[in-house]
């Protein structure tokens, strides 16, 4: 990602320039120096930028409807995004999403066993949208961000709120705005065990007719349990595209329980 790869250069850059003027470079024990002072500098960027994004993520309101997306916050969410999941000692396996065009919008859906998951497939997908709880958008700096960027609230205990966030996610699709992400599980999943799927989640395909891919993420709620003493591992693929000539003719409660079949069997083997 863009900032990641500035913020090495960075970090080469400075500490090449200190070992070379300095001629530290010619006396073996003065290396660790750089290996020691990139990756700090490499965190001391990120804080960096989280604090210079603080005044601006402040001015947002969260609670204007108006939220189109806007490709300026999206980039900036897409590039801090990258960047937390580096920092977290997390390196994740793709495999599968050769199978779709990204210049195409999609639906995609994807079992939610940790608040890292729709990270991990924004990592990967590019124009995306996440539907997401309204208390995402009050964390700082990456509140007001997300909201910039387009990504829809919903309110799980208000039936008209989620009316509304189905609306604008078929609006965002008919608009070719950006892909949809959501949790059909509508939670997280606290004991990994998959949650049954919210039929009216699938209304968004079907007002819209783009495809459902199924992406299944394994291993993300280990994220921050191993954090910071060891690497974790995940994986995320695709699993099942299914087309609009497949469920045109089914209902949302069929469309639900044929994909959570092919979830469960997928978790399970």
């Amino acid at each position: 990602m863009i900032l990641s790869i500035l913020f090495l250069i960075i970090a080469f850059a400075g500490f090449g320039s200190l070992m070379y003027f300095s001629g530290l470079y010619t006396t073996w024990y003065w290396y660790f120096i750089p290996i020691l002072g990139i990756p700090i500098t490499y965190v001391l960027l990120f804080g960096l930028t989280l604090v210079i994004l603080f005044p601006f993520s402040k001015m947002v309101n969260i609670d204007d409807n108006d939220n189109k997306r806007s490709k300026l916050a999206a980039f900036i969410v897409r590039q801090v995004n990258h960047l937390t999941i580096v920092l977290s000692l997390t390196r994740v396996k793709y495999l599968g999403f050769k199978n779709i065009d990204q210049k195409q919008e999609y639906m995609i859906i994807y079992n939610h066993i940790s608040n890292f998951d729709p990270m991990v497939i924004m990592n990967k997908v590019k124009r995306l949208i996440c539907i997401t709880k309204y208390g995402n958008k009050k964390i700082p700096v990456v509140g007001g961000m997300i909201h910039k960027a387009g990504y829809i609230t919903i309110n799980r205990e208000n039936d008209m709120e989620g009316i509304k966030a189905i609306n604008r996610a078929i609006e965002v699709l008919d608009n070719h705005e950006a892909s949809i992400c959501v949790s059909p599980e509508g939670t997280r999943s606290k004991t990994l065990e998959l949650l049954p799927f919210h039929p009216g989640t699938f209304n968004i395909a079907k007002r819209s007719g783009v495809p459902i891919v199924c992406v299944a993420v394994t291993n993300t709620n280990m994220i921050h349990k191993n954090f910071p003493k060891k690497i974790t591992k995940v994986k995320c693929e695709v699993i099942h595209i299914l087309r609009n000539d497949e469920y045109s003719d089914m209902s949302t409660s069929e469309i639900a329980h044929k994909l959570h079949t092919i979830y469960e069997e997928y978790l399970g083997g």
